[in-house]
């Protein structure tokens, strides 16, 4: 196998001492960034509060069992909107770290990663709040209605964030598709060959994130999962014959 050359790197190599600086330098940035998202957040506690309780107000308020209850729920709530506005620019950092030891080709994997790792994340975060999110609620909050519904703020909140992160990390499956492509790990052919056999598992997954167990919110999780698979199949012909190219030059 040919060893990478040296020029391909894009800086000298740096004793470890100088890396542990460099990487604290990024991580003190990404604290200030998040400091000052944080507090400009907690501005808007109210509103941020406000949109993660709205799919369960229509059937009950939230309640608490525990003075500092409100007060952490709304805390956290703007930490999670902080934390997920300053994300982009973690992952820049991060880049920013990691880019100097990486040589053309470990970059050109990298990069598709930073770029569309966020949009897939929103959109799909997007998709269950909603989509998934209101029918889930009115679902769970009438299916016995001789019991009263009493949503704890706290165990509502855990709920919500938890399914916002495994929808949004659902949607990344074309960018994996993609890096596994470029790594040649996967090639558009297996991934057609196999196509029954994706949407199997793809219906499987569905029945198991799906937050309620009827059909028509399992066709809600595995419609855009299909769609997804069906792209990825797309991504990784356009790179495979990128790659060709590529080779043939």
């Amino acid at each position: 196998m040919d060893t990478p050359r040296e020029e391909e790197l894009n800086d000298p190599k740096m004793p470890l001492l100088e890396h542990l600086v460099e990487f604290r330098r990024r991580i003190i940035f990404v604290l200030i960034v998040l400091g000052v998202l944080f507090s400009a957040a907690y501005v808007f506690h109210d509103e941020i509060m406000w949109a993660i309780e709205r799919p369960m107000l229509p059937f009950a308020k939230p309640q608490y069992d525990t003075l500092t209850v409100p007060f952490m729920a709304h805390l956290k709530a703007s930490f999670y909107v902080s934390l997920f506005l300053a994300f982009p620019f973690a992952l820049s950092q991060l880049w920013l770290f990691i880019r100097p030891a990486l040589y053309k080709r470990e970059r050109a994997l990298v990069w598709p990663f930073l770029i569309f790792s966020y949009p897939l994340f929103v959109g799909g975060a997007c998709f269950f709040y909603f989509v998934v999110f209101p029918v889930a609620v009115e679902f769970f909050v009438t299916f016995d209605s001789n019991l009263v519904p009493s949503l704890r703020i706290d165990d509502f909140m855990s709920f919500a964030i938890t399914m916002l992160f495994i929808f949004g990390m659902v949607f990344e499956m074309p960018l994996v598709a993609l890096l596994l492509t470029r790594m040649g790990l996967i090639t558009p052919q297996f991934m057609t060959r196999n196509r029954g056999y994706a949407v199997i598992l793809i219906a499987i997954a569905s029945a198991i994130l799906t937050p309620t167990p009827d059909v028509i919110n399992m066709l809600l999780m595995m419609g855009p999962l299909v769609i997804l698979y069906e792209a990825s199949i797309i991504i990784c012909r356009f790179v495979k014959a990128k790659k060709r190219v590529e080779e043939a030059t």
